[in-house]
């Protein structure tokens, strides 16, 4: 528990340094990211996200213990996102210039839900769960499941609609095959395995294709 309680403290400090930073005299470099990316001002305002300047490195004891007193934790530069529940922070991510998602180490690596409703959309990677959230449409939930394809997903019975957004793989199927063997109403989205925000940033997706596979 004192681990998990370190991370957190650690870790919201970080993320009201990187809001700070965000939205500070030098916004214009995350500003036109955001841009970019496809994100909206009032989106990263209402989700609590930040920008991290520059990469860095701090003492991992201070985030994750004594016993990591010898090594370093690893702070990527990008866009902070912040998963945050009943004013809890369970989990942070860091989405790099190149559309890299970066979980921070000590965060929580189960299943996590954002909205409520009958469907549900399904993903593998933060930043693809953010960018469909800010396309989301009253009725849908978006869970993020950073390992997906090894643990075994929470309880779905409340979901009446379920698609998977993630790349086209065996296991993307194999989870598809499953889900319909279970007799839930499911479908794909295959999209690249860089994710939605490298896809657009590339130009190898466009804003409507992430309003199509939002929306159903």
């Amino acid at each position: 528990m004192l681990k998990t309680e370190n991370w957190r403290h650690q870790a919201t400090a970080f993320l009201a340094r990187c809001r700070a930073q965000m939205w500070g005299r030098h916004k214009e470099r995350p500003l036109e990211w955001l841009f970019r990316a496809g994100f909206s001002v009032s989106f990263a305002q209402d989700h609590f996200l930040g920008w991290n300047f520059r990469s860095m490195y701090r003492n991992a004891a201070l985030w994750l213990g004594p016993e990591r007193e010898d090594e370093k934790y690893f702070l990527p530069e990008g866009l902070l996102l912040p998963w945050i529940q009943n004013e809890i922070l369970l989990r942070l991510s860091i989405l790099d210039p190149e559309g890299h998602i970066h979980i921070l180490e000590g965060s929580s690596t189960e299943a996590i839900t954002a909205g409520e409703g009958l469907r549900l959309i399904i993903t593998i990677n933060d930043g693809d769960a953010f960018r469909l959230m800010q396309e989301n449409e009253k009725g849908t939930a978006i869970m993020a499941a950073p390992f997906l394809f090894s643990t075994r997903l929470p309880d779905l019975d409340a979901f009446g609609r379920i698609r998977l957004i993630a790349p086209p793989v065996p296991e993307t199927m194999q989870l598809l095959e499953n889900l319909r063997k279970e007799g839930r109403m499911a479908e794909v989205f295959h999209i690249p395995e860089k994710g939605l925000v490298a896809g657009l940033l590339c130009s190898d997706l466009s804003p409507a294709d992430i309003t199509a596979m939002a929306r159903f």
